[in-house]
């Protein structure tokens, strides 16, 4: 087998790459510098648009990439940077078939790279590979912009979850847009408010229209601009919120009758009551017998922690009925939750009435944010990898990598 035949093979080059010679450098660690050349071509490809365009000359010459390890040699592609006169970009560095743009790594190097930088972090393939974090920085944005620039990941959206993620201390936030039918993030920016969702909206255009569900938490800077955007979209309020309203409202009622307590002098009875905190968050068919007796026991000894408990569990199975009863149930509840004297569970009442329709929206088509909860799950680990991220775009791109379904393949396995 011819040596050109081996070191094709070697360094996973196709048709369109020409061996022209190579060398083994002996340093530190040997270096195997492979010489090659694009197959021969009447007119060249614009490296920045991808267009053709004819020869222009053979730019400032040799140029180097870093390759793929091969054992434990380091591998260098070395090639003459031909440039074109392209029509929209002017004079340009040709496209090679080896190499992104305007990168001092091959195509297969940075992949694999960025590939170890999503399942680890930035620094660890760094290390690994020998290059500064910025270059691995640096490879991201590139994968990623590529990866952007062949997918509409907008397109086709019928169903969305919209959810905040923090990314750094002092309530520093993304917005984060998922699609309900994939899984995935769509769409990404930083901070929370009625802009960045207008964005999103602006970024969709006449799409808008198609949206038909829209889940949420029931925050007014997502719902307001959804109403105004997306009239026809259905507004779904997402379950694990309304239900931590109730819980909210039960953990106020508790504390008051701790207070209570405390304030008459009953210190261990205060003491007991105030172990009962998880134990009252805790869904009932979760609870053990001897928890369920517990609660039990606590109609008599504090009548007004079991209403606020059994008004949170009542709400809770609210949800698990079908639309017609669960609106009968949910005016009962409400009628309930009223005159219940608890003002922790009165006023969920009036925020319930105000959130009603989507309520009654999630009941019926079964829709909540829990793809959005799942997403931010998984991009927390990303941050928690990385050790956190002071630029909130380069947070983005590892996101889009991870969580759109823009992450490169390995090398060989492409």
């Amino acid at each position: 087998m011819r040596v050109s035949k081996v070191l094709k093979a070697i360094c996973g080059f196709g048709r369109d790459v020409v061996i022209i010679d190579a060398d083994v450098v002996v340093d530190d660690r040997p270096r195997l510098v492979v010489w090659v050349r694009p197959k021969v071509r009447r007119r060249g490809r614009c490296g920045r648009c991808g267009g053709l365009a004819s020869w222009f000359d053979n730019g400032d010459g040799p140029r180097r990439w870093r390759h793929v390890d091969a054992g434990f040699a380091i591998v260098e592609v070395v090639a003459v940077a031909r440039r074109v006169d392209c029509g929209s970009c002017g004079p340009t560095v040709a496209a090679v078939p080896w190499a992104r743009h305007a990168s001092r790594f091959t195509r297969a190097f940075e992949d694999l790279v960025v590939h170890d930088a999503i399942v680890g972090n930035k620094q660890a393939a760094a290390d690994r590979y020998a290059v500064s974090w910025r270059a691995v920085n640096n490879m991201c944005i590139r994968v990623a912009n590529e990866a952007l620039g062949q997918v509409d990941l907008l397109d086709g959206l019928l169903a969305i979850a919209i959810d905040e993620v923090k990314y750094k201390k002092g309530h520093k936030y993304l917005t984060v847009v998922c699609d309900h039918v994939t899984g995935r993030v769509v769409w990404a920016a930083k901070g929370r408010s009625k802009e960045v969702v207008g964005d999103f909206f602006d970024a969709l255009g006449e799409r808008a229209a198609e949206l038909a569900f829209v889940t949420a938490d029931g925050a007014r800077w997502i719902t307001d601009v959804v109403a105004a955007r997306a009239p026809d979209a259905i507004v779904c309020l997402d379950t694990f919120h309304v239900i931590g309203w109730a819980t909210k409202a039960l953990d106020e009622v508790r504390r008051e009758e701790w207070n209570k307590l405390r304030r008459a002098g009953a210190t261990k009875a205060a003491k007991a009551f105030k172990g009962l905190r998880f134990l009252l968050r805790r869904n009932w068919e979760n609870l053990t017998a001897a928890q369920k007796g517990t609660i039990r026991d606590l109609e008599k000894a504090n009548s007004r922690a079991f209403r606020a408990w059994q008004l949170k569990e009542e709400l809770r199975d609210i949800f698990g009925l079908p639309l017609r009863k669960a609106q009968r149930a949910l005016d009962d509840w409400l009628a309930y939750a009223s005159r219940s004297k608890l003002t922790p569970f009165v006023k969920l009442a009036r925020t319930i009435r105000v959130y009603r329709t989507s309520i009654e929206a999630t009941i019926e088509w079964r829709f909540t944010n829990g793809i959005a909860e799942s997403n931010n799950a998984a991009i927390g680990r990303i941050r928690a990898n990385a050790r956190g991220f002071h630029d909130p775009n380069a947070f983005i791109t590892m996101i889009m990598l991870e969580r759109a379904g823009l992450a490169p393949d390995l090398p060989w396995a492409s």
